[in-house]
């Protein structure tokens, strides 16, 4: 590839991150006026509508240091907007996901990432790890091929959860990002009373 080529792509990128942190942007402002339709407590308006800021801000953040392909920027784009859905509706149980101590933006090396779900019902319901949609358990996306494992009694009901769904990254390289959206269901009698999703971003990154 010649010095041309290699600027124009450069050029082609850094306009690319520009108009998808601009779209972010553009977008919170959909997702802060849908907070102010849901007659919420002011402390709560204000806990939600700075979150969603939040995320405008590190999504930009990360868009700029790690998108570095357009695949990248799309993933971090979407996971940005997933995450302002998420905060914009809020948690009506007990709700995380954890990895290497940390929530939402995190690392991992090369091998396994162990999502860490934990999740408390409210009382007199069950909690259980549920379907993204009918094809997927989950929502995946990565700028480098992987899958994922899972136990099967994760999808059954219990008091608590504390479990783990793992993303096999051997075939990721240096700087790659995924982007996991999990979702979990508050259940009585086997009718679903509640579910909301968490979706993760990770970072490839070798010492």
């Amino acid at each position: 590839m010649s010095i041309k080529n290699i600027n124009s792509e450069k050029e082609n990128i850094k306009n690319y991150q520009n108009t998808c942190a601009e779209f972010i942007k553009d977008l919170s402002v959909d997702y802060l006026n849908w907070v102010d339709r849901y007659n919420l407590s002011p402390e709560e308006v204000k806990i939600r509508k700075q979150k969603i800021n939040d995320v405008v801000i590190k999504s930009s953040h990360i868009i700029d240091k790690f998108g570095d392909t357009i695949k990248k920027i799309d993933i971090i784009m979407n996971d940005g907007i997933s995450k302002m859905a998420e905060y914009t509706a809020g948690y009506p149980f007990q709700f995380s996901i954890i990895v290497n101590n940390l929530t939402r933006y995190t690392y991992n090396a090369l091998g396994e990432i162990r999502l860490n779900i934990k999740a408390i019902p409210n009382y007199g319901k069950g909690i259980r790890i549920g379907n993204y949609d009918k094809h997927n358990l989950i929502l995946l996306n990565s700028s480098s091929p992987v899958n994922y494992s899972f136990n099967k009694s994760s999808l059954e009901s219990v008091d608590i959860l504390d479990d783990y769904i793992v993303i096999d990254t051997k075939n990721c390289l240096n700087n790659d990002i995924i982007s996991a959206t999990v979702i979990v269901e508050e259940i009585k009698d086997n009718i679903v009373f509640e579910k909301r999703g968490f979706s993760t971003l990770v970072l490839i990154k070798q010492n």
